[in-house]
Formats: C-alpha cells, sequence, structure tokens
C-alpha cells in the first residue's frame, strides 16, 4: 500500500469483534498522542502505549481486551510507525463483553431497567426454543435489519436491479415501531427479548436491547410522566449515539403507558404521557444511529389510534395450534423415545379438548410442562409416554387474560 494518504499516517484502525466474529465497530487511535503520553509514564514506552491503546479499545467497547497476541501485534504497529512515521496497519481485536453481557448504564434518571448487549449465547438459547415461529422471525429479522442496517437495501438494490430503486424511499417515512400483542403466555415478551440476538448475527453488528423501567410513570406529579417519558427515548437516542450501534427499545406493558386519549376518566397526565410517547416514536425515527421501538401488550384495543397507527407492523401473538404443539413436543421429547403417533396425541390433548375452549400456551408447555416431565422422573426413572401423560393430566393451562369491567 502507498502512504499517499495523511489519515494512515498518524493513526491506527483497529476493528472489534465478539467471540462469533460479528462486527462492532471500529476505532481510530493516534499514535503520536499514545506515544507522547507513554513518554510521560514510568516504564517501558511501548508497554505503556499498548496499556493506553487497550483501555481505549475496553472503553470504547464496553470490554475486555482478552487476545494473547494482541499485544504482540499492537507492538508491532508501534514499532513501524516509530520506525517509518507512518503505518497502514489496521488491526482486528477480540473483545469479551462484561459480564452477563449487560451494560452499567448511568443516566441521571433509572429510566432503564437493564442494557443487554446482543449476541450472547443464553439469548440466543432463549430465541431457538421459540419454536413454529419461523415465518414471523423471518419476517422480523427482515424489517429490523432494514433498520438497524439500512445500506443493506442499497445493496440489495444495487446487487440486483444496479441501482437505488424509487421503491425505497418509501422506508425513510416508515417508523421503526413494532407492536406485539397477545395472551398471557403466548410468548411476546419472550420474543421481543431476544429477537435482536438474531439480529446482531444477520447484520454482523453489535445491538444493544434496552428495556424500559417502569419507573418511567412517575407519581402522578403534573408533568413528571412526559418528562420522564421524553426522557427514555433521550436516553435510548443517547446510548445508540455513544456506543454507536443499534438499539431496540422494548416496553413491556406498554399499555399502561400507552392507552387511548380518547377514554373519558383519563387524567391529564396520563394524557400527556401519551403525547410524549407518540413524540419519542416520531422522534427516533430520525436517529443517527438506529432505535427500534418494541411495545408489549395484551391489551392492544387500549392502546392510542395515533400509536397504533405508526406501527410498521402489528402482530398477534396466539396460543400454538396443534401442528405447533407438535413441533414442541418433537422437539424436547422425540430424542427420549416418544413416538410420532404419542406426539400426537400429547398435541391434541393440550389443545381445546373437553370443554375446554382454549389449549395450553408456550410458556405452559415450554416452563411448566416439560420442566415437570423431568422432575417426575428424576432422580430414580427415565422419562416415559406414560410419566408425560401424568404430567399432563396435573398441569392446568392458563386461562385467557380478560379484562375486569
Amino acid at each position: 500500500m502507498e502512504y499517499n494518504d495523511r489519515f494512515w499516517e498518524d493513526n491506527m484502525r483497529i476493528k472489534a469483534i465478539d467471540d462469533y466474529s460479528v462486527n462492532l465497530g471500529e476505532l481510530t487511535v493516534n499514535l503520536d498522542d499514545i506515544l507522547m503520553q507513554a513518554e510521560q509514564s514510568q516504564g517501558d514506552v511501548f508497554d505503556c502505549a499498548i496499556s493506553l491503546i487497550k483501555h481505549l479499545v475496553a472503553d470504547r467497547f464496553t470490554g475486555t481486551v482478552r487476545d494473547s497476541k494482541t499485544d504482540l501485534e499492537i507492538k508491532r504497529v508501534l514499532k513501524e510507525f516509530v520506525s517509518l512515521g507512518r503505518t497502514s496497519r489496521e488491526l482486528t481485536i477480540s473483545i469479551e463483553p462484561l459480564k452477563g453481557g449487560t451494560l452499567n448504564v448511568n443516566f441521571d434518571a433509572n429510566v432503564f431497567e437493564e442494557v443487554i448487549q446482543l449476541p450472547q449465547t443464553a439469548v440466543q438459547q432463549r430465541y431457538q426454543r421459540l419454536v413454529g415461529l419461523d415465518e414471523l422471525k423471518n419476517k422480523i429479522r427482515k424489517e429490523a435489519s432494514v433498520w438497524l442496517a439500512p445500506e443493506a437495501l442499497e445493496k440489495w438494490s444495487h446487487r440486483h436491479h444496479s441501482k437505488v430503486i424509487h421503491a425505497l424511499s418509501i422506508f425513510r417515512d416508515r417508523y421503526p415501531f413494532f407492536i406485539f400483542e397477545g395472551d398471557v403466555g403466548t410468548g411476546k415478551t419472550e420474543f421481543a427479548e431476544t429477537f435482536g440476538d438474531d439480529i446482531a448475527r444477520s447484520i454482523q453488528k453489535q445491538v444493544l436491547l434496552a428495556r424500559v423501567s417502569m419507573k418511567s410513570r412517575g407519581n402522578g406529579v403534573v408533568g413528571e410522566m412526559s418528562k420522564l417519558i421524553s426522557k427514555v427515548f433521550a436516553d435510548a437516542s443517547s446510548l445508540a449515539e455513544k456506543y454507536k450501534t443499534p438499539v431496540i427499545l422494548l416496553l413491556d406493558e406498554a399499555d399502561s403507558l400507552a392507552q387511548s386519549r380518547e377514554e373519558n376518566q383519563m387524567h391529564h397526565e396520563d394524557r400527556a404521557g401519551v403525547n410524549a410517547l407518540i413524540q419519542g416514536i416520531d422522534k427516533v425515527r430520525n436517529s443517527q444511529y438506529p432505535v427500534m421501538v418494541v411495545f408489549c401488550t395484551n391489551r392492544v384495543q387500549s392502546l392510542d389510534p395515533a400509536i397504533k397507527r405508526r406501527a410498521a407492523m402489528i402482530h398477534n401473538f396466539v396460543r400454538p395450534n396443534g401442528v405447533q404443539r407438535i413441533h414442541v413436543f418433537e422437539k424436547y421429547l422425540k430424542d427420549l423415545g416418544i413416538q410420532d403417533k404419542e406426539i400426537e396425541h400429547l398435541a391434541e390433548i393440550t389443545g381445546d379438548v373437553d370443554g375446554r375452549n382454549f389449549g395450553f400456551t408456550y410458556s405452559d408447555l415450554v416452563t411448566r410442562l416439560i420442566p415437570e416431565v423431568v422432575l417426575s422422573a428424576f432422580p430414580d426413572q427415565k422419562v416415559t409416554f406414560n410419566i408425560v401423560m401424568d404430567t399432563v393430566g396435573r398441569i392446568q393451562a392458563t386461562p385467557p387474560f380478560r379484562e375486569s369491567k
């Protein structure tokens, strides 16, 4: 490479990746500044410079540099720079995220319950347990990828049409906003908390999941709730900008904050909160770094119409049908010797039978039934069809949610 670009003379470009080789972003380090700081420290100049660079990388990507070869690679760049007065090297450094993949976010108000770095294995496993949702998973991957990596659409357009097609202009006007609705136990919240892992792997970028704290509702003081809601969206945008990475902003039980302003008994403070939600959704559409908003609710009919109109997707999570229940039982019982006909029977009796007009939810099957089957056999027997049948008889399907009148 010819050294005809001043940028490459004084700077080293570092690309950070995680355990899954997902690109976390890039960092540019001015080697002149680093060496000047290192010379003012005690000890070997190169060792001090390496420590300074690793500290910058760890701080920028909120993790630790753990590759044993990293020090040697950085030293080679530094020696090249000292010898030639310039460098053209670009390093790739592996980053280990903070324990648990959770960021320690210090904002003035506690607007987030937690901020999770994605991808991570535990979240991927939770996502993979959501069986029977392949169509939704494929759709959400496409929708989310368009917002979290907008360049992907243009690359697709150039590859297949040799230009940026006019239809792409429509996407600039769409809101990065999904509503997941459905009964308790149908998997909407679990899906909302985990689909970001699949997106991160798909676009090969780090994604942050920020769960909104219900403290954002405030204490009823005039103006407090709307201020806190505005801060939620402002802090989400700040997160995206600080870490230069997409953010998924998740609000569970959204109906508690986004109820319709058409309700006669609605308090004026609640109306102000809904207005703040609408304004926040409008603002993040133009964020420099993508912010996607996800609402979860089992009372979609109570959401304000203006909020529902902004949703790019409203997906209704329902209880698994017979085919989906078969998928669940196949996934968790097939390797135990349970036969196909037996699995079909299990799928049938966990549906709407014997006067019960509702079947088991995903949560009933995966969180309650399957673990109870295992524990019924543990520690002295193996799992048999009879044990599964006996367990099904003891587990009650969760009744549908009904609003009190």
